[in-house]
């Protein structure tokens, strides 16, 4: 019923372009699928140091596998050439998940423009009608190739895996990340690259605003490295083997001027975007988890109950660990921050320098007489 409307409003000529441009655009390179773990050089395969941050929900379980296309391959390996595999295992996990929570915000302005009562032909605005025509072909299009390509033209079957929802996500968070442009004009580049993958108004303006949220917490979670901040880890160079040492981590206090200055950003976002859906909302929560990286030989104990804490105006946080030397060796320590997206739904995200620590720490070979006398 829907092709027919929009052969009616467009033609069936510019109804064969329609199709014909967006079936050519699956069959370029930057459509063609891979995991995060090809994208990142780590070929799907979870080892001892993986396991390690999957433990301690540095990353998600299923981060490896996760199907990406090489565009946003590129756009993820572009502010991590360089770093090591655990670092860009950690920055592949941030880009995921600003992806997800995209995605969540668009699936939400969805549903609430779906509740509301609709027409078709009640509109006289002929170019909104012909917009949700085309929007709902180009999702017809990329459903489609998840399956055989049948029919789809050429690199049809190559974005097999990924959800078309998960495609126009990905769209916003591609684009607009320019700290010298102004809220407004990143908001209009988000909301425009999500309309050109399909997405209704809403939906991209929903994914507009949450991609840009996302992106001023991680620049004012970045300034926390700035000075603006100070952050000093107290870790141990040195255990013995079946002893315990304490591990700590402190941070200065935070101005009120600072936690205004982040306030008020969030307030031009709310203000610019024509939509009440977001999810990228800074809070005063941080959370601060000691990873090591080989589980066998370090053991890590919390000396409080709770890793998240409140940053605070007027004196310092603390955070403090027991580590237990229990393999004799040089196992690596990660000290990881993550700050607070929104308090409704308590998101957690790695500050982008994370980890702010990633020293090893040496436990030494017991001497022959000490393990004789100690046994």
């Amino acid at each position: 019923m829907r092709s027919y409307i929009l052969r009616q409003l467009i033609g069936p000529a510019a109804a064969v372009a329609v199709v014909g441009a967006l079936c050519w655009a699956c069959g370029t390179a930057d459509n063609v699928t891979l995991t995060v773990g090809q994208c990142i050089g780590e070929n799907a395969t979870i080892g001892p140091v993986e396991e390690a941050l999957i433990k301690e929900d540095v990353i998600e379980e299923n981060l490896l596998e996760t199907k990406v296309t090489n565009g946003v391959c590129k756009d993820m390996l572009k502010p991590i050439s360089g770093s090591s595999p655990l670092q860009k295992l950690a920055a592949a996990q941030n880009y995921i998940q600003e992806i997800k929570l995209v995605e969540k915000a668009m699936r939400e302005a969805a549903a609430a423009q779906a509740a509301r009562p609709t027409d078709w032909y009640s509109s006289s605005d002929e170019s909104l009608i012909r917009f949700r025509a085309l929007a709902y072909t180009s999702e017809q299009l990329a459903a489609q190739a998840q399956y055989a390509g049948g029919g789809m033209g050429p690199g049809a079957a190559e974005i097999v895996g990924i959800e078309p929802r998960e495609l126009q996500a990905a769209a916003p968070a591609r684009v607009g990340e320019n700290n010298d442009a102004s809220i407004a004009n990143r908001l209009r580049v988000k909301e425009e690259a999500a309309k050109n993958t399909g997405a209704s108004v809403p939906e991209a303006r929903a994914g507009a605003r949450c991609s840009t949220e996302i992106e001023v917490s991680d620049d004012e979670a970045k300034k926390i490295f700035a000075g603006r901040y100070e952050i000093i880890p107290q870790m141990p160079k040195k255990i013995r083997l079946g002893e315990t040492e304490r591990a700590g981590l402190l941070v200065s206090p935070v101005s009120q001027q600072r936690i205004r200055e982040i306030s008020q950003k969030h307030e031009t976002i709310e203000e610019a975007s024509k939509s009440n859906f977001g999810w990228g909302y800074l809070t005063d929560r941080m959370q601060a988890e000691l990873v090591p990286l080989e589980l066998e030989a370090l053991g890590v104990d919390p000396r409080h109950q709770d890793d998240i804490q409140e940053l605070s105006s007027h004196q310092e946080v603390k955070w403090s660990w027991d580590i237990n030397g229990r393999q004799e060796g040089n196992p690596e320590v990660w000290l990881i921050l993550k700050y607070e997206l929104s308090p409704e739904g308590q998101e957690f995200r790695s500050i982008p320098q994370s980890p702010v620590y990633k020293e090893p720490i040496r436990v030494p070979v017991q001497p022959w007489w000490q393990r004789i006398f100690g046994a």
